[in-house]
């Protein structure tokens, strides 16, 4: 590829947060850094304030991260908890979209714009204007989300209909599309999307930011992330309970919370005290990726035991490449794409979806055979570094965006 088609503008447009607050704004804020890194020149562009637990982003409306990437709140710095108010801040950053959109006509032919959202109300103009003035558009579909996260009001079942009609239909627009799976790949090309414009980039890694530190173990496990019913724990605890059964003690760290809305631990203290194991599982709540850092350093091994769905079937944690970065040993199950890319006794240490049992006995395995773990840890390591690590990952990604797109 020429560095004059890599060397084009590239505009990111987001209703995450970024460059920090949860999974979405640190693969964006990875990707960004990767354009940077290619020569690109890449401005991103915030839809919707900042949300992260209790933090606070106390920084101008219009600011640039620590790598010189600019980005912009079209909104609310902040996002308001007020219903009123998010109205205000939607109307707002609805305008300023619109009325920035317009500016790119003057050089719509040397523009790159990638959309990372969801919500239709942003979706349908996008769409509409990229294809009317004929923008090169790729858009980011990190997974599907079950229908149960929609459940609680009219409002929310009405965001459900705009979610899949996006899915279904506004996404199928751009010229590209960069999914995390191969089952939504297979999802595009069922609908008629052309393979050849479909990129499969299952997350992004800085593997020398998660570099861990040698430090004292505290841990015999440790989990990261927001602690959602998807991400398995349930099924973690019972595994725990079950060695307790046969007299060994296992302890576990649970790092984060929710990004955003109520806590997730309560009803997780709830659970580990009906299986006997509250003073064996310890919890962070939400903190700052320094923090998490500090965190994963303490456990022995890091696990991620989710159920298979549709939702994981389509998705890809974040946190794994996280984990595999700090060449700990990683336990996980075996949901969507884990075993195409990695093999159990090899790379990583694999269990059964959906079963205790299995994750009882792997833990135990892992505990009993030190020696066989470091092999794995360091083959898991070389493995992930290749298909994760942001710098190879985003050029690759680049080679694919600057290819013409297909028409059908």
């Amino acid at each position: 590829m020429g560095r004059d088609k890599i060397g084009q503008k590239c505009i990111l447009l987001t209703t995450m947060n970024f460059p920090n607050g949860g999974a979405g704004a640190t693969y964006l804020n990875l990707f960004c850094r990767g354009l940077k890194l290619n020569g690109c020149d890449i401005s991103v562009f915030l839809l919707k304030g900042f949300a992260f637990g209790n933090f606070t982003y106390r920084g101008p409306r219009k600011n640039v991260t620590e790598d010189g990437i600019p980005f912009t709140y079209l909104g609310f710095k902040q996002r308001p908890d007020n219903i009123f108010l998010k109205l205000c801040d939607e109307l707002i950053s609805f305008v300023r979209m619109i009325i920035f959109l317009f500016s790119l006509i003057t050089d719509r032919k040397t523009i790159n714009l990638f959309v990372y959202s969801s919500e239709i109300q942003f979706n349908i103009p996008i769409s509409v204007f990229t294809k009317i003035f004929g923008i090169k558009t790729s858009k980011f579909v990190a997974e599907i989300i079950d229908k149960s996260e929609f459940k609680g009001s009219f409002f929310r079942e009405l965001k459900r209909y705009g979610y899949n009609f996006n899915f279904k239909y506004l996404n199928r627009i751009a010229d590209k599309l960069i999914v995390f799976s191969y089952y939504l790949k297979n999802e595009y090309l069922n609908m008629g999307f052309n393979e050849n414009n479909i990129i499969v980039q299952p997350n992004l890694t800085d593997f020398d930011y998660w570099k861990s530190p040698v430090g004292e173990i505290k841990y015999d496990l440790g989990y990261s992330g927001a602690p959602y019913l998807k991400d398995g724990l349930y099924d973690l605890f019972k595994a725990i309970s079950l060695l307790n059964k046969k007299q060994i003690k296992v302890t576990l760290l649970v790092i984060g919370d929710a990004t955003f809305g109520e806590s997730l631990i309560p009803p997780l203290k709830i659970e580990c005290e009906k299986l006997g194991i509250s003073e064996q599982v310890s919890f962070t709540g939400l903190v700052e990726s320094l923090s998490v850092k500090k965190y994963l350093s303490e456990c022995r091994i890091l696990a991620i035991t989710r159920p298979s769905t549709i939702q994981t079937k389509a998705g890809f944690p974040t946190k794994l490449g996280e984990y595999y970065a700090t060449r700990r040993p990683v336990l996980a199950t075996n949901f969507g794409d884990m075993a195409k890319y990695f093999t159990d006794g090899e790379e990583i240490v694999m269990a059964e979806c959906g079963d205790p049992e299995s994750i009882a006995q792997k833990i135990l395995w892992m505990l009993q055979n030190t020696e066989e773990l470091d092999r794995i840890s360091r083959k898991g390591y070389e493995k992930a570094n290749k298909l994760l690590e942001y710098k190879n990952s985003v050029c690759r990604m680049i080679e694919s965006i600057n290819s013409s797109p297909v028409n059908i």
